[in-house]
């Protein structure tokens, strides 16, 4: 009797320890997203404003709207941009066309900055390595610093 508790309490440990690797490795798979705070910041950096749901009309009408995407709608002759999220914040954020622009200046940033963050080290140590004194194709001493 002790032993098959024993045996079942392994069972629930190895379990919980697979799904536990599994969901780290899952996040891990795809393209990356920003997490919903981090999505606020940038919105509200870019020039969109926070709209909350506070009443039951509201917070009916947020769940008809595509979430945690950037959509537009034309409203009195002017596009206007919506990003809904009706899961953490429960609110829409609406910008303009200059918010909308700002905000894919700032993605297009926070993407490159990502993209040299993330250059492998031995990508960077082979350039390192490299002498520009005899290595120069491209003649850029007067760039290099």
């Amino acid at each position: 009797m002790k032993k098959q508790l024993k045996s079942k309490k392994n069972i629930i440990i190895s379990l919980g320890l697979l799904a536990l690797i599994v969901s780290a490795f899952s996040g891990c798979a795809g393209p990356k997203k920003n997490s919903p705070f981090q999505m606020d910041m940038i919105l509200a950096r870019a020039g969109f404003q926070l709209h909350e749901a506070k009443t039951p009309k509201q917070l009916d009408f947020l769940k008809t709207m595509p979430q945690n995407e950037i959509v537009h709608k034309p409203y009195n002759g002017k596009m206007y941009y919506f990003y809904a999220d009706g899961s953490s914040c429960q609110c829409v954020y609406v910008g303009d066309e200059q918010a909308y622009q700002r905000l894919k200046q700032s993605i297009k940033a926070e993407q490159m900055d990502e993209k040299i963050a993330t250059t492998s080290n031995a990508a960077q140590d082979e350039m390192e390595s490299l002498d520009p004194e005899s290595n120069n194709p491209f003649n850029v001493q007067g760039h290099l610093p």
